[in-house]
């Protein structure tokens, strides 16, 4: 065995795992709490018709863009089954957030034929007269020339108009909306029949939205809305567009609301729960391995270090944040990762006991059980990932923050615990001659 090698093992694995935790630690980034441990809003959705997955999933992505512009942080949005489930961890306003989840609204396109009042209605040709959103009076629109699902799903957005340093929308079009925003484009840049305004109207359920000056007849691939708009209001309008891509209404099956104290009252109880095991398996530990605990105390450690950022950056990059039963995940971890010393500490007995000395027996006893240890650890990562792909809920996040913390034991394990059993069965710290047979008492409780 090479003494630089094990020592650059440790060193290295050890300023990888410090380094993480202290960019997590100096951005003041933690684990994102979900639901059940910080409190806040859950919303389950059914579709008003029958709806394929695709269409599910459409929805939610829109659900989840409405969010996010709103500036509502961290979201959960997901499709389970026939249903999307929205979580909304430390959503105090629910006014807003259900403002930001109302996405299933019917768009339509209509020809603007005069605003005011005064202005006579033909019902038989399908004209009619619509409150603007602003309240700035109405307008008598003509017939449905078209629907929101001419753009292209989510792809609204408020941008700044380099030219004149206005805000605009830009939207893109379907390839087969292209054709019918253009028919309605022509007939009002044309000016004549339905259309005298020029002027088109993009409405929101019978509310006339925003009525833009058509100034082309032909649009390439997107539309540029432009005006005296202020950021609100060119906000507020990609967010109507987008809601026009929506393939299928959505309604409200059930609604809860978890207070920050049932939230925090969870995660003491996790936390709690913790400590006790994590204290119990280090008593045990420490009254049975003596020395050896060091390594066991030194690698808790290192894993709880690593775990930590992991799961910070895992729940800050996605929407698995991290709930009560993550926390379980991470807590039964403790224990696979305990039955890893254990399985190694055990056969280093059995090869001391057998009369050999520290420094053969601890190299024997790894390659003896390594792959023991790969084999189980892989078999608890396997059943992790196929728990994530069946399930739904929150034992997704249990069996994520278990798969997650497994990995982690198995990077302690060979980076960090294996090379310092080996530098200390190389030392004097359990036997003043390491190359003489050592007293099994010297590293654990006698058999």
């Amino acid at each position: 065995m090479n003494n630089k090698r094990l020592w650059a093992s440790i060193i290295v694995f050890v300023a990888v795992v410090v380094g993480l935790l202290g960019t997590v630690v100096s951005s003041g980034r933690t684990p994102v709490l979900g639901l059940d441990l910080k409190g806040g809003l859950s919303v389950i959705y059914a579709t008003e018709e029958e709806a394929d997955q695709e269409q599910l999933i459409i929805v939610r992505d829109l659900m989840r863009e409405q969010l996010e512009s709103f500036g509502i942080a961290e979201p959960d949005v997901r499709v389970e089954g026939d249903n999307i489930i929205v979580d909304l961890p430390g959503v105090s306003d629910q006014e807003e957030a259900f403002a930001a989840l109302q996405v299933s609204g019917i768009v339509t396109l209509r020809p603007v034929i005069a605003c005011g009042t005064g202005v006579p209605v033909d019902e038989s040709l399908g004209q009619a007269t619509l409150p603007r959103a602003d309240g700035l009076g109405d307008c008598v629109v003509g017939a449905v020339g078209g629907s929101g699902e001419v753009f292209e799903q989510g792809s609204a957005g408020a941008t700044i108009d380099q030219r004149t340093g206005q805000w605009v929308v830009n939207v893109d079009l379907r390839d087969d909306g292209e054709i019918v925003w253009n028919q309605l484009a022509q007939q009002c840049f044309a000016g004549a029949g339905d259309c005298p305004s020029r002027q088109l109207a993009i409405v929101l359920d019978d509310v006339l939205q925003s009525a833009p000056t058509v100034q082309t007849p032909d649009f390439q691939g997107s539309v540029q809305i432009s005006g005296e708009f202020s950021v609100d209001e060119v906000r507020s309008l990609a967010r109507v567009l987008n809601r026009g891509a929506v393939p299928v209404a959505v309604e409200i099956q059930r609604q809860e609301n978890v207070s920050a104290t049932a939230g925090q009252d969870s995660l003491n109880a996790a936390l709690i729960a913790g400590l006790i095991g994590v204290a119990a398996v280090l008593a045990f530990m420490i009254a049975y391995y003596r020395k050896l605990s060091v390594v066991v105390i030194a690698g808790l450690l290192v894993w709880g270090m690593t775990v930590f950022s992991v799961a910070t950056f895992v729940s800050q990059a996605t929407n698995y944040a991290l709930t009560l039963a993550g926390a379980t995940g991470i807590i039964v971890a403790v224990g696979v990762t305990v039955d890893t010393y254990v399985v190694f500490f055990e056969r280093l007995r059995d090869e001391v006991r057998h009369g050999r000395s520290m420094r053969n027996a601890a190299p024997r006893s790894f390659q003896a059980t390594w792959r023991t240890i790969l084999s189980a650890d892989l078999v608890s990562l396997m059943a992790s990932l196929i728990l994530f792909w069946l399930s739904v809920g929150s034992v997704k996040g249990f069996a994520l923050y278990l798969g997650l913390t497994t990995v982690c034991d198995l990077l302690v394990f060979y980076f960090f615990t294996r090379p310092s059993v080996f530098l200390l069965s190389m030392s004097n710290w359990f036997d003043d001659n390491p190359n003489r047979e050592a007293p099994v008492e010297a590293i654990g409780a006698p058999a």
